[in-house]
């Protein structure tokens, strides 16, 4: 709500892009094989913090210290949250994952692990945001299963059965930097349909 010139908090951009894709559902100009608004959202802003060139974490004073972009890398491309951040709520720790095991983090285990930063805002530079929103009308109209999905997909799980070190970087790497960070996150999302797993939190899954 409150927050220093040139950033955007996470969870005002979560908002802005829920808004503007209502519109475009409301006007036809979604395609019709996303499974729904909220999967649409999630891909979409996951891609948008993606993007950034660096991510913030806003202080009560209004100063904002630069955070490691690990906070926002993406567990399930299809959910709202990862291990560290609920895009809606936008702030340190306020992850709504399902953790391994099944239980929810302590208020003590959380202070642990961010210290002083807990609870504090995550805001994404303005001109990074901005300039992904003028592609998001043109991104969504695609097909989210189109050719290079699939054969994206195919590939990932092709990695998964022959024993390959597996992870989100590999994954990426193994697909070439041709293929947009959109649509490999749709290839994953694809391919965790047939591999639970793949979806699981543990980014260094595989090793």
């Amino acid at each position: 709500m409150f927050f220093d010139e040139g950033w955007a908090p996470v969870s005002d951009v979560t908002a802005e892009v829920f808004r503007r894709l209502q519109g475009y559902q409301a006007a036809g100009k979604v395609h019709e094989g996303y499974a729904g608004l909220r999967e649409l959202l999630a891909i979409s802003v996951w891609d948008i913090c993606d993007a950034s060139t660096k991510i913030g974490a806003t202080g009560a004073d209004g100063t904002v210290v630069s955070a490691s972009k690990d906070l926002m890398a993406w567990a399930d491309p299809r959910e709202l949250s990862n291990e560290h951040v609920d895009l809606m709520i936008g702030s340190v720790g306020s992850s709504s994952l399902a953790p391994e095991g099944g239980e929810a983090a302590t208020r003590e285990e959380l202070t642990l692990r961010y210290g002083p930063f807990l609870s504090l805002p995550l805001v994404l530079p303005v001109n990074n945001y901005r300039s992904s929103l003028t592609f998001l009308e043109e991104e969504v109209a695609n097909s989210p299963r189109d050719d290079e999905v699939v054969n994206a997909a195919k590939v990932i799980l092709t990695m998964r059965s022959g024993g390959q070190l597996l992870t989100r970087d590999t994954a990426r790497a193994k697909l070439g930097s041709t293929l947009t960070r959109r649509k490999f996150k749709l290839a994953w999302a694809l391919a965790s349909q047939h591999h639970e797993e793949l979806a699981a939190p543990n980014r260094w899954l595989g090793l």
